[in-house]
């Protein structure tokens, strides 16, 4: 065992943070490329919008059924022995979508993948909470996301521009590569397990937490519009809002790349300014639950704008809408604050689970729904413009609700 204060703060930040950081990022890049990667696959394997939405959906559905495991191996075992064991798997899958022949060897590959950087997100959470303060948890986390975020910014001119000199199977080939090269550097550079703050197994008695976590006004009150929005941003970042931007604008891969560049951008811009504001000016429970409310209007009200745009302002709307990501992200800081410590992990765990889910669903629906409506004789902009506005209107519905109940999340008792 090692005891934090052992090591110095540049210490920790060097065989601590940066390595599990670079996990959390490689699991984005992943997460995000197929957005990039569409024509190309579309192309060689003849895939309808339907069969390319459920294939980069699967990492989302191996991301959220693998949660609650996850989360109870890095309380037992620790961030590091998970993480070496996991992205392994995660080398072994990119090889194998690497060297695929048919579509279902995608759809196999990319569900093995999202298995094997299952541990990522949250294993640099946990990592954080055994090495850091836990007053310095908010700035570390906050950086944490902002670095992540450039796995998202590597995966779209940077790849649109790699494309261009070698092929998609040389790219998951190299980053197989790197998957092995971190996983070895955890193993090596990270000091042994800290002092252990979690426990074996979830006791039976913490069930009755969960359900109270749940049930809890305050979650039932931020939870669907903050799933909700993590799930569009999710699978619209991931896949389709390079697809809309080609097919429905009708702009170039090249721009389109530009433009989800700008998108990737503006969530790390997004996420660490607004995450500092929040940490500056939300010193009560309602000044921080009016600028998570307020900030995830402006990310539905962008969603409405593109849908009805034009290509010379959607450069503008995108970059809007990778800014107000920050609001539902903000949902899990209020939470946190609205509950009490000890249900705190698992009020988390359950909205990130809402978002992983709902990000499943969409980014496999939204191929079949589009599909669907192409069959019926909408034109595709028409099609991809419908379901823009439908899940706008959802969130619209759920920040509705979450200003009507507002006293409800804020006065009432909290958990026991």
């Amino acid at each position: 065992m090692t005891d934090p204060a052992q090591l110095s703060p540049l210490r920790r930040i060097v065989f601590v943070s940066l390595p599990f950081t670079f996990a959390y990022l490689l699991s984005e890049l992943f997460r995000n490329v197929n957005a990039v990667l569409e024509p190309r696959l579309t192309a060689e394997f003849q895939l309808e919008p339907a069969t390319m939405g459920m294939m980069t959906s699967a990492f989302l559905g191996a991301l959220a059924g693998s949660q609650l495991f996850v989360g109870q191996a890095l309380d037992r075992f620790g961030p590091k022995r998970v993480l070496v064991v996991t992205l392994f798997l995660a080398v072994v899958a990119s090889a194998l979508f690497a060297g695929a022949q048919t579509a279902h060897m995608l759809v196999l590959a990319r569900f093995m993948i999202g298995l094997g950087l299952s541990a990522c997100w949250t294993g640099a959470y946990k990592a954080n909470t055994l090495w850091w303060p836990r007053e310095r948890l908010p700035l570390v986390n906050a950086i944490t996301i902002a670095a992540a975020g450039l796995g998202s910014l590597a995966v779209t001119s940077p790849t649109e521009w790699l494309l261009r000199q070698i092929g998609w199977r040389e790219i998951f080939l190299g980053l197989a590569g790197v998957t092995a090269t971190i996983a070895l550097i955890i193993a090596a550079v990270v000091p042994p397990q800290t002092r252990e703050r979690a426990a074996p197994a979830i006791p039976e008695p913490a069930v009755k937490g969960l359900r109270g976590v749940l049930t809890h006004p305050a979650f039932l009150t931020i939870a669907p519009a903050s799933a909700l929005c993590q799930g569009a941003w999710v699978a619209y970042q991931g896949l389709w809002a390079g697809v809309w931007l080609r097919d429905a604008i009708d702009l170039q891969s090249t721009a389109a790349a530009s433009i989800l560049m700008a998108l990737s951008l503006a969530v790390i811009l997004g996420q660490f300014g607004f995450g500092l504001l929040a940490d500056r000016i939300a010193r009560t429970d309602r000044h921080l639950f009016h600028l998570t409310f307020a900030l995830t209007l402006g990310f539905v009200l962008c969603q409405f704008a593109v849908a009805g745009a034009g290509a010379s302002l959607q450069p503008i709307l995108w970059a809007g809408y990778g800014l107000f990501t920050a609001g539902p992200i903000l949902a899990y800081a209020l939470l946190v604050r609205l509950l009490p410590d000890a249900v705190s992990g698992r009020a988390i765990a359950m909205l990130n689970l809402g978002a992983v889910l709902t990000g499943f669903l969409m980014q496999g629906g939204i191929g079949a729904g589009i599909e669907a409506l192409v069959r019926l004789g909408w034109s595709i902009s028409s099609a991809h413009v419908a379901f823009i506005v439908l899940i706008a209107g959802l969130q619209a519905i759920a920040l509705a609700w979450m200003a009507l109940h507002q006293g409800r999340a804020l006065g009432l008792d909290k958990v026991r």
